[in-house]
């Protein structure tokens, strides 16, 4: 069976019913087809589980950059290629080659934040991965994670997934995210196994407990068994390393061809299953009595003059959670204070010592230095933002699905009521964004420019007193800091609130507006053979994919 032709079909069907729900499943079958045979193994997980230090630990060489912000922000494939060379995919323009050196620009958070250079995808071919010659190694930007930067790009790709690595770090339990993340994956790819990362946090016995924990976890959610990979970058756990290695050669690469079809007859089926659950609809909807078709239509109807209280009540929901987020950003943030001021201190006097020439010299290292330090040190305690406001979108996001469920729910009954058939639809994905690296921002070192006038000044005389300002300066530019940290990831989070609220609107008013084109054209004269002719297409290509 020729899938190509099978997706081009389901495409002409999906556009003549105006089924646009599935486009993003359209699309991933379509370039899963094209690849040539390559099979993307993408590695996801939360932020900071590991992703990008495994990719390193299996190329057997610091490819991929690791950092303490996060580290990826753009899609990046890893392949073999008979020389080394990285091609950058912009989201306008034409792609352009650069030195493997110069990756961290172009897919860090730190080289590119927020993807201010428009960067879609970045390819890199390195001879190292020969043994995996045909599969391309994916590392993601944090598609798993509470916050998912570059939001739209990362949630289109996840249909695209060919195989897939879930990370999930050995002393974090799966959470609901990652269990949803397993869900989605099971969704789009047979070939799926789950990576423990930063196994040598924990013994051997531990271990093992972890492994049946994680295993049982997965497989209760997802109805279907999970491998489980532990694996450790540190020297000593060289075996787990190459366990996981000898599962991607022989499951993946060894049998790629036989994987590639795999993996693209899961995507088709469940793209030809999405667009018959629609057309049953068009057909029970067609077939039914005029007053029940009417009564439907009617309740339609009812729905959408509904959106204004719906959206209220979501925007009321936002409007609180998003002052809550404000209150404990500058709460917990600031509660740093001292910890990084007395740090930073004992770390100046230390370099201070070094510091010889004239006022104006000193004052451009300690601007130097304390912009560095600055940097690091906000940039750790912004890691920890995940872990202090992740709650606050745990709760928005489940309201918003509730929400959505909800009005979902009422539909189906009216669908079943009106036409006796059960009636799911589409999948609502909510979607957020990741906060972009900490802005850090100094204060001049001295109120007036003291510095011009260093020729004025003998240091020899007066360095202990440019020392004690240089100090006094330390708590308020960490105060300074410590604000603008905790103002970015509130109004981060704020607006990743305000991105679910937008999604789930525009989710209901699509689905809304599909199911009522499908039931509203239904006793159009031809309409119902049309359906029909069409779910009889389905039917025999789903058979021929199966």
């Amino acid at each position: 069976m020729d899938l190509s032709k099978t997706v081009a079909r389901v495409g002409a069907i999906c556009r003549r019913f105006r089924i646009g729900s599935l486009t993003p499943q359209l699309s991933a079958c379509e370039e899963h087809l094209g690849g040539g045979g390559v099979v993307d193994v993408a590695v996801l997980g939360q932020f900071k589980a590991g992703k990008s230090s495994f990719l390193n630990a299996l190329i057997g060489a610091p490819i991929v950059p690791v950092d303490v912000l996060p580290s990826t922000a753009v899609v990046t494939r890893i392949g073999y290629g008979q020389r080394e060379r990285v091609t950058v995919h912009g989201l306008a323009g034409e792609p352009f080659e650069i030195p493997l050196a110069r990756l961290a620009e172009f897919v860090t958070e730190r080289g590119n934040p927020g993807n201010e250079k428009r960067v879609a995808v970045v390819d890199a071919e390195l001879p190292a991965l020969a043994p995996y010659e045909g599969v391309r190694f994916v590392d993601t930007p944090g598609l798993g994670s509470v916050f998912a930067h570059n939001t739209k790009v990362s949630r289109d790709w996840m249909p695209r997934v060919g195989a897939a690595l879930v990370a999930v770090s050995v002393n974090h339990p799966l959470s609901e995210d990652d269990l949803l993340l397993l869900n989605d994956v099971s969704l789009h790819t047979p070939e799926a196994a789950l990576l423990l990362t930063k196994a040598d946090l924990v013994t051997g016995e531990e271990l093992a407990s972890v492994i049946e924990f994680t295993r049982r976890q997965a497989t209760s959610r997802t109805g279907k068994e999970w491998k489980v990979l532990p694996v450790s970058n540190r020297p000593g756990f060289e075996g787990m390393r190459e366990e996981v290695a000898e599962y991607l050669r022989e499951r993946i690469a060894g049998r790629r061809e036989e994987a590639f079809g795999e993996i693209a007859r899961h995507k088709v089926h469940a793209l030809v299953a999405g667009c018959r659950e629609y057309l049953n609809l068009a057909e029970r909807a067609a077939e039914a009595a005029d007053t029940a078709r009417s009564d439907l239509v009617a309740a339609l109807a009812r729905e959408r003059r509904g959106f204004g209280s719906v959206k209220g009540e979501l925007r009321l929901l936002c409007n609180h959670l998003q002052a809550e987020v404000r209150t404990a950003a500058d709460e917990r943030f600031h509660a740093y204070h001292g910890e990084v001021t007395g740090r930073v201190t004992a770390n100046l006097r230390e370099a201070m010592t070094g510091w010889e020439g004239h006022l104006g010299q000193v004052t451009r290292k300690f601007e130097g230095w304390l912009a560095d330090a600055m940097m690091e040190e906000m940039g750790a305690v912004s890691l920890c933002g995940e872990g202090h406001l992740a709650g606050f979108l745990f709760r928005a996001q489940a309201s918003v699905e509730r929400s959505v469920r909800a009005f979902a729910d009422r539909l189906a009954r009216e669908i079943e009521r009106a036409l006796g058939i059960r009636f799911e639809g589409a999948r609502f994905d909510p979607r957020v964004e990741e906060p972009a690296h900490p802005d850090v921002r100094l204060s001049p070192t001295f109120d007036t420019y003291f510095e011009l006038l260093w020729f004025l000044i003998p240091m020899s005389v007066f360095r202990p007193l440019v020392r004690r300002h240089l100090l006094r300066r330390i708590p308020w530019e960490v105060e300074k800091n410590l604000s603008r940290v905790a103002g970015q990831w509130a109004d981060a989070v704020g607006a990743s609130i305000d991105g679910l609220y937008r999604d789930a609107t525009a989710f209901l008013e699509r689905e809304v507006g599909t199911i009522g084109g499908l039931v509203g054209e239904a006793d159009a004269g031809n309409r119902l053979e049309e359906t029909r002719v069409a779910l009889a297409e389905l039917a025999a290509l789903e058979s021929a994919v199966s």
